[in-house]
């Protein structure tokens, strides 16, 4: 790759390893500060800092895509936002973020394994970076005097764990580490100025928000994936309740281009029937991400295909620095 290393040479592939040889479930690649996920910006002055919302972008990232851009600037669902919020500051609770960002990539994927033409680890790795820096960049809306945003709040990490319910778990545990050694710090001095008994200040608990496209919510919802149905319905269970792992799923509207609108209502409808107990409880929720977006790992996939294929149309799936990152390295040709 051309220009200045995205990090100190061997970085990656070190950590890489580490989670290969099972010596770490979870490494953190990159971090857009060293207080992630921590803001740097103080948190909205109507709520409560008893949570940080942390969307999860859990995906192959071969390569990563304009869909993938798209899901991980969306916002949170409104209902999601209600924990911690005062009466009067629900009115506005669709102008709040998340508080950080992750893009996670899985060494052990339940269904994929690489294949002869695929970007390694260490690529996808690059190439994520790239995405958390364009992530940045077309969110940068703050006055000058004011640079950061929840946006620019984004990290790369690699875990050794195929499922949802698995990573939730390592996450959960990761997170709580890191945010007991980095919260305090940043937060205890404002709160002892009009609170000086330090028993009073209380660590924020990590709330996971995976963002996934429709395709990875059939899977999450498959029996296949589990020793049986009641397996399923028990893991998924402990993985949503607000006593057990407090996740959420926010998953994108599938675009099928050839396909009636009504017959697109009823495939999301199956899906969703599957899921029923987790809908109505608002743990699962569908979210459309513009009139182009498409499902990131169908995107993906075609993407490769194009590339393969000399078909030039694959630009228009990726964000500028992806693609040149894909000329410079050679990716995906026959």
């Amino acid at each position: 790759m051309n220009g200045q290393p995205l990090w100190p040479p061997g970085h990656a592939l070190k950590l890489l390893q580490k989670i290969q040889r099972h010596e770490s479930a979870l490494e953190l690649v990159y971090t857009s500060h060293e207080r992630w996920p921590c803001p740097r910006l103080p948190i909205h002055p109507q709520r409560k800092p008893d949570t940080i919302r942390i969307s999860v972008l859990d995906s192959s990232f071969n390569p990563p895509t304009c869909a993938h851009l798209a899901l991980a600037n969306s916002r949170p669902p409104r209902y999601t936002m209600k924990s911690g919020l005062t009466a009067s500051a629900l009115a506005s609770a669709a102008e709040l973020d998340y508080d950080a960002r992750l893009l996670l990539l899985s060494v052990r994927n339940a269904d994929k394994a690489l294949k002869p033409g695929d970007a390694t680890y260490e690529q996808r790795l690059e190439m994520m970076y790239l995405l958390s820096k364009d992530i940045s960049a077309s969110v940068s809306q703050l006055p000058e005097d004011k640079p950061e945003s929840a946006h620019a709040n984004v990290a790369i990490a690699i875990v050794d764990e195929p499922t949802f319910v698995g990573k939730a778990i390592v996450l959960r545990r990761f997170l709580r580490a890191r945010i007991s050694g980095l919260y305090p710090p940043a937060i205890a001095l404002d709160k002892m100025a009009t609170s000086p008994t330090s028993s009073e200040i209380s660590m924020p608990d990590p709330r996971l928000m995976f963002l996934i496209g429709f395709d990875t919510l059939v899977r999450l919802l498959s029996p296949r994936y589990y020793a049986s149905e009641a397996a399923m319905m028990d893991a998924l269970r402990l993985f949503f309740s607000p006593v057990g792992d407090d996740c959420y799923v926010v998953c994108a509207r599938r675009k099928l281009a050839e396909v009636e609108h009504l017959v697109q209502e009823e495939v999301e409808a199956k899906t969703f029937s599957a899921a029923k107990e987790f809908v109505e409880s608002e743990r699962v929720t569908l979210i459309s991400i513009g009139a182009d977006g498409v499902d990131e790992q169908t995107s993906s996939s075609q993407v490769r295909t194009k590339v393969a294929l000399q078909d030039e149309t694959w630009r228009s799936l990726v964000t500028s620095s992806v693609a040149n990152y894909i000329i410079q390295n050679g990716l995906y040709v026959s």
